[in-house]
């Protein structure tokens, strides 16, 4: 269970709107409520439409998962839409004893480590050959607790935190997303929200972070 301290509070509290980018509530939930692990044996079965219905579940959230990692729309879009097109590749090879949105998540969080190590490179040879840096935007949708947390947490803490907060997966379930340990997780999780509670006492109650009134 989630929750307890203002923190945790906040975070939770700006769940659907740091995930869908919308108000909260307005994730479409389609399909009625039959399990995604159900669509996804389908789907393993070559069944298209159970596949599209679990795309109209998780492409928004897997969009924002990959856009607050990328910081930009297009890579963000790109990414989002080769991590579907690999799942649907790889259905055949879903086993139901994962949840789908881990097993999902894991494949963009391939996805968009790829793409970072690509800019890294890129920017090596642009400070090479020019000097200069590139310093990435603020995201104008995300809630000002995220924001905050964007701004001090390292890539690694920071997902860590989003799967946690956000997607309400289990340390063990992030774990199997990132390719880390859950006890690994568990510490990160731990400096994370230490870091970020520090930072938000540096920023000051008038924020109104914490008490969500900012």
């Amino acid at each position: 269970m989630l929750g307890g301290c203002p923190l945790s509070t906040a975070l939770i509290t700006e769940r659907e709107t740091a995930a869908s980018g919308r108000e909260p509530g307005a994730v479409v939930c389609a399909g009625g409520d039959r399990p995604d692990e159900d669509l996804a044996v389908l789907a393993a079965g070559g069944d298209q439409a159970a596949f599209g219905v679990l795309v109209t579940r998780w492409e928004r959230r897997v969009y924002r998962f990959v856009l607050v990692r990328l910081r930009c729309e297009h890579d963000a879009a790109e990414v989002t839409q080769e991590s579907l097109l690999r799942a649907w590749r790889a259905m055949p090879r879903f086993r139901p004893t994962a949840r789908f949105s881990t097993w999902l998540f894991s494949i963009a969080h391939r996805e968009a480590v790829n793409v970072v190590r690509r800019r890294q490179r890129d920017r090596r040879d642009m400070t090479r050959d020019t000097g200069r840096t590139e310093e990435a935007g603020r995201d104008e949708v995300l809630p000002d607790v995220w924001n905050a947390a964007r701004d001090v947490l390292d890539d690694v803490s920071f997902e860590a935190v989003w799967l946690r907060y956000v997607e309400d997966l289990e340390p063990k379930q992030i774990a199997r997303v990132t390719g880390k340990s859950a006890v690994g997780v568990r510490v990160c999780l731990h400096r994370a929200r230490a870091r970020l509670e520090e930072a938000l006492r540096e920023i000051g109650p008038e924020s109104g972070v914490l008490d969500g009134t900012g």
